[in-house]
C-alpha cells in the first residue's frame, strides 16, 4: 500500500479533513508525493535471516524442569505451575520440561529433587513448589535448584497472603530464577499497551500483563484513541475527537492534557517531560513539554516531516524524519541538539524504540522491504538484524525493560496478534490474539 493510499483509507475511516492528516494511527509516516531533500538511495535492509519458528538449538539453552506445584488444594498448585511453565517458554534462552515430560515421581519428594533423575531429561535446573492454605489466606514455598549445587537450593522464597497475588508470585519467582542464570532479572509482571480498532470509527488503547493475560481497554471516551505510551503511573495516548487531535493519559480520564493548533500525537514520556509530534508550526516538527502542557519547547526545525519520538538512555531521543527524502530513524538530545541519521539502510523505516540498557546501544524498528519487518541496528557499529521475514507485516517493536524480549504485532497467515521474540528473531510467541498496533511496554 502507497502512502497516499494508506491516508486515503486512513480518511475514509475516520472522516477528517485532507490537510490535517499526515500520519497513521499506526504510526506510518506520511509524506508528499514528492520527497523534500532529494530522493534516499539507502543499500537494502538484510536479507539473510529467515526467521521459521523453531527452538534454538538445545546446547544454547538452559533447560529447566517444572512440575506442577503440590498441594491440597490442585487448583492452584495447576495454576501456578502454569504460570511459571509459560513464563519459561516465553523467555529467550530457557526449555521448558514440563509435567508431561517427567518420568519420575517428582511429586513424593515434596520439595526436595532427585537431580539424578532430572539429568536423564537433560535438565540443568528444577523449580519446585507447595501450596499451603485456602484461597483467602495461602503461602506458597518456591525452590530453584541447578544441577550443579546439589541438594541445596540456589533460590527459595515463600510468598503469604489471598490467591489474587498468585500470579504475581510466580512472575516474581521467574524473574528471581532468570537473575540466577544470568546475572538479569527478568520481564515478568510488567505490561504492554497497544491500540485496537473495535467498530466503524472507533479505536481504542488497550493494556495487558507482558505474557498476554488480563487484556482490558484504558481508554476512555469514544471516537479514536491510538499511540499509547507509559509514563508516571499512568498510560499516554493521542485521542481524536470532535474538539481535535490531541494527548491525554489514563489518569485524567481522556481530558486534553497537551493540545494546540493543527494535530498533536504521539506522546513519549522522558523524565519529568512529554515528548510528542505537533503540526502547529505548519509542519510536522517534535516538541517537548512539561507533564501539564505548560513549558512548550520545540526541538526540531526542518522541511521535513519529524514524528514519532521515543526516549533512549543517556538523555538520548529517537525519532523518524523524511528530510533526506524517505522516512528514516534519527537520534538527538532531548533539547534538539546533536541530531544524527540512524538508520542508512532502506527506504522506509520508522516506529523506532530504544533498548533502555545503556550498555547495549540497539534500536528497533519496523522496516519495509515489501512487506513491513522487524530489525534492530546497533548505533555504535552499524550493524543490522534481522527478526522477521516471510511471515505477513510485523510492526512497532518494543523492547522489555531488559531488552531480552521484542513485542510488536504480526498479521501473519492471518493470525493477526502481538507476538514476543528473542533478539535474534528466535524464540517467537505469541501472546494476544486479534488485530493491534503501536505496542509499548512499561519500563
Amino acid at each position: 500500500m502507497t502512502w497516499i493510499e494508506a491516508r486515503n483509507r486512513w480518511i475514509a475511516e475516520v472522516g477528517i479533513r485532507v490537510a490535517e492528516i499526515v500520519a497513521l494511527a499506526v504510526g506510518l509516516l506520511v509524506v508528499s508525493a514528492s520527497p523534500v531533500i532529494g530522493q534516499d538511495e539507502a543499500p537494502p535492509l538484510p536479507e539473510d535471516k529467515i526467521v521459521v519458528e523453531i527452538d534454538a538449538p538445545d546446547e544454547d539453552v538452559f533447560r529447566i524442569g517444572i512440575p506442577n506445584l503440590i498441594g491440597d488444594n490442585t487448583e492452584l498448585a495447576a495454576s501456578g505451575g502454569a504460570i511459571l511453565q509459560n513464563d519459561f517458554r516465553l523467555m529467550p534462552g530457557f526449555r521448558v520440561i514440563g509435567p508431561s515430560a517427567v518420568r519420575h515421581d517428582s511429586a513424593s519428594l515434596g520439595l526436595g529433587v532427585d537431580l539424578g533423575a532430572w539429568a536423564v531429561q537433560g535438565a540443568n535446573g528444577v523449580i519446585k513448589g507447595q501450596v499451603f492454605g485456602t484461597n483467602a489466606g495461602m503461602s506458597v514455598e518456591l525452590r530453584f535448584y541447578q544441577s550443579s549445587g546439589g541438594a541445596v537450593p540456589a533460590l527459595r522464597r515463600t510468598y503469604r497472603g489471598p490467591s489474587t497475588e498468585l500470579r504475581k508470585w510466580m512472575h516474581d519467582f521467574a524473574n528471581q530464577v532468570i537473575g540466577v542464570v544470568t546475572g538479569t532479572y527478568g520481564p515478568f509482571g510488567t505490561e504492554i499497551a497497544f491500540a485496537r480498532k473495535h467498530g466503524p470509527g472507533q479505536k481504542s488503547v488497550y493494556a495487558a500483563a507482558m505474557d498476554g493475560y488480563g487484556v482490558r481497554r484504558v481508554s476512555s471516551g469514544g471516537g479514536v484513541s491510538m499511540l499509547p505510551s507509559f509514563g508516571k503511573g499512568s498510560i499516554w495516548y493521542t485521542r481524536m475527537s470532535k474538539q481535535g487531535m490531541f494527548i491525554t493519559n489514563t489518569r485524567v480520564g481522556g481530558k486534553r492534557v497537551i493540545g494546540g493548533k493543527g494535530i498533536t500525537m504521539a506522546p513519549a514520556i522522558c523524565g519529568e517531560r512529554v515528548y510528542f509530534s505537533s503540526s502547529r508550526s505548519g509542519n510536522y516538527e517534535i516538541y517537548s513539554s512539561n507533564l501539564d502542557g505548560s513549558g512548550l519547547r520545540r526541538l526540531t526545525r526542518s522541511q521535513g516531516i519529524d514524528v514519532s519520538p521515543t526516549c533512549g538512555p543517556g538523555g538520548k531521543l529517537a525519532f523518524v524524519s523524511d528530510r533526506h527524502g524517505s522516512p528514516q530513524i534519527f537520534s538527538m538530545n532531548r533539547d534538539g541538539s546533536n541530531v544524527q541519521r540512524v538508520t542508512f539502510r532502506g527506504n522506509h523505516n520508522q516506529t523506532p524504540v530504544w533498548c533502555a540498557d545503556a550498555k547495549q546501544p540497539l534500536i528497533a524498528f519496523s522496516g519495509r522491504d515489501g512487506n513491513f519487518d522487524i530489525f534492530t541496528v546497533n548505533v555504535e557499529t552499524q550493524e543490522y538484524t534481522r527478526l522477521t521475514q516471510g511471515q505477513g507485516d510485523n510492526k512497532d517493536p518494543a523492547f522489555s525493560r531488559d531488552c531480552r524480549l521484542i513485542a510488536f504485532t504480526s498479521n501473519r497467515r492471518g493470525s493477526a496478534g502481538v507476538y514476543l521474540s528473542g533478539q535474534d528473531g528466535l524464540d517467537q510467541n505469541q501472546i494476544i490474539d486479534g488485530v493491534a498496533e503501536t505496542v509499548r511496554w512499561a519500563r
